[in-house]
């Protein structure tokens, strides 16, 4: 049999822009497995990333997700909790995980649907 290897996709680590910040912090976000998963299906090539639709419509989502953050805490002096449904009650992503990073002064939020 002629097993081929199928390449290594990279992965992408973060999003993130250098405008996301709060309080000198740069603010980062990863992407839950089953946002990744929804991502893939609507994606027409395997590095979703690649795909403008694909990759549009998600880093505009992720974008407003920043935007989420930086009023909220603006409103109450302290950044989303795990659970924290971002932008939208309905529609919006969660916080599904947080961590800072004191070092690297990051914030990093692992959004979920």
């Amino acid at each position: 049999m002629n097993f081929t290897k199928k390449p290594v996709q990279p992965v992408i680590n973060s999003l993130h822009y250098s405008e996301w910040i709060i309080k000198d912090f740069k603010i980062l976000f990863l992407l839950s497995e089953r946002i990744l998963t929804e991502i893939r299906k609507i994606s027409q090539v395997d590095n979703w990333y690649e795909d403008p639709i694909a990759s549009a419509t998600y880093i505009d989502r992720v974008n407003t997700c920043f935007i989420s953050v930086r009023q909220y805490y603006k409103a109450f002096g302290i950044l989303p909790q795990v659970g924290d449904r971002l932008y939208n009650e309905d529609t919006g992503m969660i916080v599904q995980d947080r961590s800072i990073d004191g070092g690297l002064m990051t914030i990093t939020f692992t959004l979920s649907l």
